[in-house]
């Protein structure tokens, strides 16, 4: 039966139980000193079971219980044991909240009930009450690890949901059970495999009475897993092979769905796993061999069983049959720590057992993955004898664990590990483990996670050896896992504030052996794209400190902690190793490493933020406060502005420097940046304040004209309030030529050779000096200064200036040097930093010859690093414009045709260029092989790519090489599918057909146009079905093809299809196939279509992997991000227009401004982004059923479901009622049966049937009676103000029905339904005078009339409830008389009038007269004003003195009808005595004879009405309520027609 009720009706035991949980200390006195798992896993099932051994060392005062961690599993409570003795237990799974109670009937409305009801046991859960704010601040302040010992606290547990008492007998001290407890302060210091009790603070008599340790045994069973494991190849229909691993995350929460324990990153303590799983593939899934399919039977199975025996269960039938070989396949178990043992089962010999063991390790860190996974040992494939040697004991041992079938890929992905490793050794201190472990996996979320001594990698980053383009990025994601295992998981974070420390050492430790492996231009390239990436997104984020907090709202957090702590350290480790004798960062993270490899305590293996700035300063003179408190305790990036000038008076360089804030408003809310500004505003992350000034050294080289550059070390400080001023003294007395080597060689053979002194020459080599031959100058379009620039150029007393070249700031620099300084820059200058900062100049600046080249030379030079060539590639398409002659355009196809294609003389003299066989061992130059076509692509020619550009990219693909080369071209094909589908798109096309239908076959150009556009097409579909049977790396040639034709659909040059992208949504499918299927049709504004939308939300809450459900996560927050900001806004019926009289079209105006207005600003704050989405996705009627369904679903996990919820509170509004339903309750009848004949000698029997039935309905109807109240006392004559009135002037039709005399007689109408009367036009004025509330429900009924009046109707009287009467407003006044036990009305004192609404039976609680004026629409353009009516001065005399005679009765109600005396001749008829009263009744001011009363004068005592004679009737209630009118069936008083006379208004004037 169900029934709305409130929210917080429907409490539930399961969060009552969280909730008194979290009333005690958040933390423990007890430390663990020992931990020890078994556990089963069952690969039909996907289950695990097993038991937990937990050793814990109490403190001496008393402890009545324990508090554990346990999530998603089954605690047999009855078996937990305390020493070997059962006890009591009690535990409350918290993912049973994840599902609703089946009594709750919720909505998508309900989100925030769901959310709450997830929230109560949350780690992360936001505070809410003064309570537990002030429990988070202890919290944070009590929590770091190092001050554990200090302050008592043992462990942390993080929900508390398994409980365990604890029996004083356990308690007692070792030989001494009878001594009383004292207390005393331990310290447990975990030394290796060591664990003591330090007792230096305690008394010999103390030690005696120490209390032995505590072992505790749970034993548990997995229920439905959805966090912590993931099988992979159990399930019909998927054909990997089977394995099973552990999941993470950041924060807490995902280890206690594994087993027991306390999650805490605190609580570090040795551990003995003990795993036992089968044997083989074949024994997982008990498919025996094809030998053994005739054994006979176990006779345990065939034996007949005992009474009451239970059947046992037969496993049904692994669907998926694998072949022989592979039901061989031993499964392997790879986990953390060192592998202590491994035997066979001895209860049954199908499994085995390895056992491991591991020291000092946190809950979250351990892990394991088990399957059929080669091996193979890295160190001894790749380290060389020499390097064992010179290593020796630092050397680490490498190990590597795959699926089957994947030893080449993981050869060559795996090899720059090693090297790595013997890296970090000698820099920074041995591995802290015997060994290290990688394990390769399918459907992995994150491509690595990190555990003690292994680390989980997914096996997208295995590429082959023939394969170029990822190498450097795989290896950087590789050797980060490896520096994971010193910093994060040896050495942990002291807080979460801390968090950014440990992350930044992990990135500045890859970096730097990422530096010796790629070279140092690498390095300082990668540093400097890294800065200015961060300069672009650092606005309006929290700082490093606060980040930590945060980590797990999602990935995009710790993306933008990757981005800036290694930045932050290296600027610190530059400003420290400018200082003499200083060692850099570099030695502090070494002494750290040595530290904790040494003496493995709970404060040497943490890191703290505030420690290791200490530690800094010692190392160096340098003091990095100001950089803390910039840089680290608070966020944004400065953008400096420099003016430089020389002062020839002074001989100096005056710089002005001055720093500008990124302002909020500078960057707009972008898709990929809307959940994330969203998730921030939601769960109240704020920007940190961006600081006024940045401070710190600046560093300034000046290239003289000597060429000679002089480094100054300067100051910015924040005295200066305007900027900073600099002024740097000037070196060269004298200016000297400056010439390269090859200009020198050019001047010898002049005849002036001998004019130019040879002291006076300064020789150096510059960059960029190619194609300087009159013949490439002519046949390249190459252009040079103009002869003023040049004249300037000789005038200046230095060649360029570099601002901050140490790279000591994270800062967006804008200078006013001239382009040639940054010409020079460019071309002598040895630092790739100056190169790219140059570039960047170029890039900003406007179109120009003499810059294109530049960008040509750049290109050319083979001596730049391909960096720096790609952007000079990349910046040529913006020179290709019809001011220069689309100079950029020939320079790309010359400078392709130079490097890599062939030239060829014809029989006919033509000359061809094919391209040449393809060649990729040369990385930079295939770098800029692929950049140059996709430059030539973005070229164009009135609003087209040109003709001969898009025809030299197809000619590309046709005849492309790549036989004679040792890499594959996989992505060099999806480089020119790009580059084509770029040279389709013209630009400013909106039209709303598509271009291709809308070319002219007649035209020339559209002609041709449409014939290429179709032979793109057609290739585009050539390479998508040769990746059906040629298999490209990871489907790249699908994927392209895909985006190719989803980016032309988007710029309308093609139809839009979804059935391209919906027929690769099978599960068969590649899954980055799949997800780029959905991006597709997301990207294409499908989501606005009820079925994407469906399939889009099923794929996303039922999808087997976890890397999909993720993907398709991000995909569709970026689809409603489009929503929200209005890129793919939904179609709305367009409004109707509207029209006057004479047929104009009005112009709504201000409508769209208003439109205009919240599309700018819905950009701007994710306030009005989140408006403008709900207002775009409300007249979506499926949405919310869809999205509902999602958030049900029994397969995502917890942080998914916490998503989706989100998701919801952004799309609807909150409803706070909850809809239950409630079980009738159940009884039984009994029924005898009927007598059946019995033979003589049979004995009596009675026959009895019971039946089951549901109570439908009370036995006994509550009858709820009024409470009795006490007498009222006589009424005193009371001053009173008079009752507001109401004019009603109205020009619609009368309501009352056709008539046919002025008098209207009262019918009846108890017996019969009201008839409706036509709506019809009529001018009458309605005036209504408030009246207390009646105790039963009348209903008028309209009699028909066709004149312009109101009729009287006799009420119709309703049987009432026997509830209690609400009091009506007239009871504050004064108390209400009883009632006559017959209901009629007894004669009353004269008590204030109260107001009442209009057409209505409750008054208005209104005491004092007021205008109130309301208009409503009318018929036509006519509008309805009603008001207080106050001028009964204007009123006819004997209208007044009719009101008046008829305000002397006493009724309920009345109804006063005004017929105009033009459309009604006739008198009016004198009332009767049983008439009602008349509501129309004037004020006493408002009458002739007393004039002299006031509003609030006495009031004349009402007279008895002659029909309040007692008749016999229903007993009314105790309680007083207003007088009634009772049924009956005599016939109703006649009613009287007034008839007023109506002035017309005057000019101008509207109704009074």
């Amino acid at each position: 039966m169900p029934g709305a009720v409130g929210s917080e009706a429907a409490a539930d035991p399961g969060v009552d139980a969280l909730a008194d949980a979290s009333e005690s200390l958040w933390y423990e006195q007890w430390s663990i000193i020992k931990q020890e798992v078994e556990l089963e896993v069952n690969f039909r099932e996907k289950s695990i079971s097993g038991v937990t051994r937990i050793e814990f060392l109490p403190p001496l005062n008393k402890i009545d219980e324990i508090a554990l961690d346990a999530r998603q599993c089954e605690i047999d409570v009855e078996n937990v044991t305390v020493n070997g003795k059962k006890v009591a237990a009690t535990f409350s799974d918290p993912y049973d909240l994840m599902q609703a109670p089946p009594q709750w009937q919720l909505g998508v409305g309900q989100w925030r009930t769901m959310r709450k009801r997830m929230m109560a046991w949350a780690y992360e859960r936001p505070p809410e009450d003064e309570k537990e704010k002030e429990q988070e601040r202890e919290k944070e302040r009590g929590a770091p690890i190092m001050e554990r010992e200090l302050k008592s606290i043992g462990c942390v547990p993080a929900d508390r949901s398994l409980r365990i008492e604890i029996p004083p007998e356990s308690l007692a001290p070792k030989n001494e059970p009878d001594k009383p407890e004292k207390s005393m302060r331990l310290k447990l210091i975990v030394d290796k495999s060591i664990t003591r009790v330090d007792k230096d603070a305690a008394t010999k008599e103390d030690q005696d009475a120490e209390i032995p340790p505590i072992c505790v045994s749970i034993p548990f069973r997995s229920k439905r897993i959805r966090d912590g494991l993931h099988f992979v190849g159990v399930e019909d229909g998927d054909f990997r092979y089977p394995h099973v691993y552990t999941r993470h995350s950041i924060g807490t929460g995902t280890a206690p769905c594994i087993f027991p324990c306390v999650d805490d990153p605190g609580s570090r303590h040795p551990w003995k796993i003990s795993i036992k799983c089968p044997r083989t593939l074949g024994d997982a899934f008990e498919q025996p061999l094809a030998t053994q399919l005739a054994a006979p039977a176990p006779a345990a199975a065939s034996r007949k069983r005992k009474v009451g025996e239970a059947t046992p269960s037969v496993p049904q039938p692994f669907v998926t049959q694998m072949q022989e070989e592979d039901k061989l396949k031993e499964l392997t178990v790879v986990c953390s720590g060192n592998l202590s043992g491994e035997q066979i089962d001895p209860n049954d010999e199908k499994k085995k057992i390895m056992t491991f063991e591991c020291q000092n390790s946190a809950a979250q860190h351990i892990s394991f993955a088990i399957g059929p996974f080669d091996h193979v040992d890295l160190a001894s494939e790749f380290r060389t004898e020499e390097a064992d040697e010179k290593l020796g004991s630092n050397a680490a041992k490498i190990h590597v664990y795959f699926l089957p079938g994947r030893l080449e890929e993981v050869m060559h992905t795996c090899m720059p590990v090693v090297s790595a490793a013997d890296y970090f050794a000698p820099e920074f201190g041995k591995y802290p483990f015997e060994s290290y472990k990688m394990c390769f996996v399918d459907d992995m979320v994150s491509d690595t996670a990190a555990a003690t001594s292994m680390t989980l990698c997914s096996t997208r980053l295995l590429y082959p050896e023939d394969i170029a383009e990822t190498e450097i990025d795989v290896t950087r994601i590789l050797v980060h896992a490896l520096a994971s295992q010193y910093l994060g998981v040896h050495i942990v974070p002291n807080t979460r504030k801390d968090s950014w420390l440990v992350i930044g050492i992990q990135w500045f430790m890859t970096d730097l052996f990422m530096r010796a492996l790629c070279g140092n231009n690498w390095y300082r390239y990668h540093l400097k794209t890294m800065a200015d990436k961060l300069v672009e997104t650092d606005v309006q984020r929290p700082s490093l400190r606060d980040l930590g907090d945060h980590l797990h709202l999602g990935d995009y957090e710790l993306e933008f902690m990757s981005l800036k702590a290694p930045l932050v350290l290296f600027i610190l480790d530059q400003r420290m190793s400018k200082i003499p004798g200083s060692t850099g960062v570099v030695r502090v993270v070494s002494n750290m490493v040595s530290n904790a490899n040494i003496h493995n305590t709970a404060k040497a293996t943490c890191a703290s933020a505030e420690e290791f700035k200490q530690n800094c300063e010692k190392r160096s003179q340098y003091k990095p406060d100001e950089l803390w408190s910039q840089w680290v305790e608070r966020s944004g990036c400065p953008k400096l502005s420099i003016t430089q000038k020389f002062n020839k008076k002074n001989l100096n360089v005056d710089i002005m420097i001055k720093q500008t804030q990124t302002t909020p408003k500078s960057r707009p809310i972008t898709k990929e940046d809307f959940w994330r500004e969203f998730q921030e505003d939601i769960h109240g992350v704020y920007c940190t304040e961006v600081p006024r000034l940045f401070t710190g050294p600046f560093t300034v080289r000046i290239h003289e004209a000597d060429g000679t550059p002089y480094e100054h070390y300067q100051q910015i400080t924040d005295k200066d309030k305007g900027g900073t001023q600099l002024s740097i003294s000037y070196n060269t007395k004298y200016k000297r030529l400056k010439r390269t080597k090859k200009a020198q060689a050019s001047a010898n053979t002049s005849s002036d050779k001998h004019d130019v002194q040879e002291d006076d020459v300064v020789y150096y080599n510059m960059l960029g000096d190619v194609l300087t031959t009159e013949k490439d100058i002519t046949d390249w379009g190459l252009q040079d200064w103009v002869k003023e620039v040049q004249v300037a150029m000789d005038q200046e007393s230095y060649e360029w200036i570099r601002f901050d070249c140490n790279f000591e700031w994270v800062c967006e620099t804008i200078t006013d040097m001239p382009g040639y300084m940054y010409l020079a820059q460019l071309q002598q200058d040895r630092d790739v930093v100056a190169h790219q900062d140059a570039m960047l100049y170029f890039k900003r600046s406007k179109r120009h010859g003499v810059a294109a080249t530049i960008e040509t030379r750049t290109v050319m030079d083979r001596r730049y690093y391909p960096g720096i060539r790609t952007m000079a590639a990349e910046d040529l398409a913006k020179q290709a414009d019809p001011a220069l002659n689309y100079i950029g355009l020939a320079q790309l196809v010359l400078s392709f045709r130079h490097f890599f294609c062939d030239r060829v003389v014809g029989r006919n003299g033509n000359i061809t260029f094919p391209p040449s066989p393809n060649d990729f061992r040369d990385k930079a130059q295939y770098a800029i092989q692929s950049a140059l076509p996709s430059a030539i692509a973005r070229t164009r020619e009135k609003g087209r790519c040109s003709k001969d550009g898009r025809n030299f990219l197809l000619d590309l693909l046709l005849f492309n090489d790549n036989s004679d080369n040792e890499y594959r071209d996989d992505f060099y094909i999806a480089t020119l599918l790009e580059a084509l589908t770029t040279s389709l798109i013209p630009e400013g096309y909106d039209r709303d057909k598509d271009l291709l239908s809308t070319l002219d076959d007649y035209d020339e150009e559209d002609s041709e146009f449409k014939r290429f556009i179709l032979k793109t097409l057609e290739e585009i579909d050539k390479y998508r079905r040769m990746d059906e049977w040629t298999h490209s790396y990871q489907n790249i040639w699908t994927i392209t093809a895909l985006n190719c034709k989803m980016r032309l659909m988007k710029e309308r040059v093609i139809p839009v299809s979804a059935l391209e992208f919906v027929q690769y949504l099978q599960d068969k499918n590649l899954d980055l196939v799949r997800i780029k299927a959905f991006d597709c049709l997301v990207e294409l504004g499908m989501l606005s279509k009820p079925p994407i939308l469906k399939l889009i939300l099923s794929h996303l809450s039922t999808d087997r992997s976890p890397f999909v459900r993720d993907r398709l996560f991000k995909i569709l927050c970026r689809g409603i991000a489009a929503i929200a900001l209005g890129e793919n806004q939904i179609a709305q019926p367009e409004p109707e227009v509207e029209v006057d009289e004479s047929g104009l079209i009005v112009d709504q105006g201000d409508a769209e401004i208003q439109q205009r207005k919240l599309d700018a600003v819905r950009k701007e704050d994710i306030t009005h982004a989140l408006r403008a989405l709900k207002e775009e996705l409300k007249g979506n009627p499926e949405l919310p059923i869809v999205i509902w369904q999602a958030v049900g679903s029994p397969f995502i996990s917890f942080k998914e479901k916490c998503q989706l919820l989100d998701l919801c509170s952004a799309l609807f509004e909150p409803e706070d009622s909850l809809l239950v339903t409630l079980n009738y309750p159940m009884y039984y009848t009994a029924t005898r049966q009927s007598k059946t004949p019995q033979k003589p000698q049979q004995p009596k029997r009675l026959l009895i049937k019971f039946e089951q039935k549901y109570r439908t309905e009370p036995r006994q109807r509550l009858v709820l009676e009024a409470p009795k109240g006490p007498e009222a006392p006589p009424v005193a004559p009371v001053e009173v103000k008079p009752e507001p009135k109401k004019i009603k002037i109205s020009t619609k039709a009368s309501f009352s029905g056709p008539s046919t005399s002025g008098l209207s007689t009262a019918v009846p109408s108890a017996s019969r339904p009201p008839t409706p009367s036509p709506l019809a036009r009529q001018d009458s004025i309605s005036v209504t005078m408030a009246r207390p509330a009646p105790a039963v429900t009348v209903k008028q009924e309209a009699a028909p009339s066709t004149s312009d009046s109101i009729s009287v109707m006799r009420p119709v009287v309703r049987p009432s409830t026997p509830a209690v009467p609400s009091p009506t407003p007239s009871q504050s006044f004064a108390p209400r008389p009883s009632q006559q036990p017959n209901d009629s009305a007894k004669p009353l004192e004269k008590r204030p009038k109260v107001p009442k609404k209009r057409k209505s039976d409750e008054g208005e609680a209104n005491d004092r007269p007021r205008k109130v004026i309301k208009t409503e629409k009318g018929v036509g353009n006519r509008r309805i004003v009603t008001a207080k009516f106050k001028s009964w001065d204007k009123l006819p005399q004997r209208v007044r003195d009719a009101i008046e005679d008829e305000r002397q009765g006493r009724v309920a109600s009345s109804t006063i009808v005004a017929t105009p005396v033009a459309k009604r001749p006739g008198v009016s008829t004198p009332l009767s005595a049983s008439s009602p009263r008349n509501a129309m009744s004037p004020p006493p001011s408002a009458r002739p004879s007393n004039s002299q009363a006031t509003a609030g004068g006495p009031v004349k005592q009402r007279k008895p009405l002659p029909s309040s004679a007692p008749h016999p009737g229903p007993p009314a209630p105790a309680a007083p309520a207003a007088p009634s009118i009772a049924a009956s069936s005599e016939p109703g008083p006649v009613k009287k027609v007034i008839k007023l006379k109506l002035k017309a208004p005057s000019q101008g004037k509207g109704p009074t």
